[in-house]
C-alpha cells in the first residue's frame, strides 16, 4: 500500500471520528457557542475534537509524499 493511499485512509478514519463526536448529544457536550438549528449546535465540549482533527489533517498534510 502506498503512503498516499494510507494518508487517505487515516484522514478518512480521523474525519469520520470527528464527525461523530460532534454529532454527540451528551452531558458532555457542555454549553452550546453557536446554534445551527434548535437541535444543532456547536458546544464547548466540540472544540477539542476539531482541535485534534485540525493537529490530525496537518499530520496528513505532512505525511504526503512530495516530489
Amino acid at each position: 500500500m502506498s503512503q498516499k493511499s494510507l494518508v487517505v485512509i487515516v484522514a478518512i478514519v480521523l474525519t469520520g471520528l470527528a464527525v461523530l463526536l460532534v454529532a454527540g448529544h451528551g452531558p458532555w457536550a457542555g454549553h452550546e457557542i453557536v446554534a445551527f438549528s434548535r437541535t444543532h449546535g456547536l458546544n464547548t465540549g466540540d472544540i477539542p475534537v476539531l482541535g485534534g482533527w485540525v493537529v490530525g489533517m496537518a499530520c496528513c498534510w505532512r505525511l504526503w509524499p512530495r516530489k
